[in-house]
């Protein structure tokens, strides 16, 4: 960044099996003096929370529709034994 100066929150060893550093640019108009380290980590914290999708896992979808295979084959069965 040419011309610019920039405060830059570098944080290295974040003991994450992904990410090895992490970096966070301050605005412009930030005065450090007005808040805390803890502050400026909570507020990191809640941007990652918010840009992070969190998926809900499902528990065994497949064996469900497995199971209503198997009924509705076992109905269609009957049904055709009783016909025929």
């Amino acid at each position: 960044m040419r011309g610019c100066q920039r405060q830059i929150i570098m944080l290295k060893g974040t003991d994450s099996q992904i990410f090895d550093e992490a970096y966070f640019l301050l605005r412009k108009d930030f005065d450090r003096s007005r808040g805390s380290e803890g502050e400026l980590v909570r507020e990191a914290e809640r941007l990652v929370a918010l840009n992070t999708t969190c998926r809900r896992t499902r528990r065994h979808p497949r064996l469900w529709l497995f199971a209503a295979g198997m009924l509705a084959g076992g109905l269609l069965f009957l049904l055709l034994w009783w016909i025929f």
